[in-house]
This record gives C-alpha cells, structure tokens and sequence, in this order.
C-alpha cells in the first residue's frame, strides 16, 4: 500500500497507514454512518507499526488498534495495557506470535510465548 494507492470502499471511512521500512502499511476501515477519527496511537515498540482510530459511542467511544510486529522487532505492551485499564480498547493485528494456544498446528516462538503469558496475566488480573 503506497500513498498514491488508496483502496476506496463506498460507505466506509479509510484509515491508513502508507508502507514503511518494516510493513506494507495497514488500514483501519469505519463504516461511514458511525461517527470516528484517527487518534495518536501510543508507543508499541521500535519498528512496530501501530494506528489508532476512535469510534464514537453514543455515551461512551472505543479506541480501535491496528498494530503489525514485524518478526524481527519486539511488542511494548506497558503503555497500551495502561490506556486500556482506562478507556475502552480493542487491539488486533498480525503480532507474528506463534503458539499451540493461539494455533494448535504450529510452533511456538518467544513472540508466542510472551503474548500468552501476557493475556494469561491480563486475563488472571481482571478477574478478581
């Protein structure tokens, strides 16, 4: 995806992030009658790809996060986990983790290992 390269889908609003050094870009897409608008993402790591899009509530909104970990590059989770103890916040992405949890045919690696403890922990702390 480059800037000149837009994919234009009718009735949506288009968030997107040109291809850098480490991605291809990425794109966060809103259908057009709920109201939105692209927030400063916080940190996620050097090289780590992030962007953040708010979708307006009626009396409340959720930060939407579109977030590519190239394999090479490590996921800072701290300032992301605080904003979600916060406001409400979705996260996806393509984190290159790789787990038998997330996946049962493939093998783990450290991404794997360290997104799954880190959802265990999260799970595990906001059950009490």
């Amino acid at each position: 995806m480059s800037k000149d390269k837009q994919l234009r889908l009718p009735g949506y609003q288009q968030y997107s992030v040109p291809k850098g050094p480490y991605s291809y870009g990425s794109m966060i897409l809103v259908r057009a009658t709920i109201p939105s608008s692209e927030v400063e993402p916080v940190h996620c790591g050097e090289g780590v790809e992030t962007q953040a899009v708010r979708i307006h509530l009626a009396k409340d909104s959720l930060v939407v996060y579109n977030i590519y970990k190239p394999p090479t590059k490590r996921l800072e989770t701290g300032e992301l986990l605080t904003q979600a103890t916060q406001e409400h916040v979705l996260i996806a992405g393509d984190f290159n983790a790789h787990h038998p949890t997330i996946n049962p045919t493939t093998t783990m690696n450290q991404d794997g290992h360290h997104l799954v403890e880190l959802l265990t922990d999260v799970t595990r702390n906001n059950a009490h």
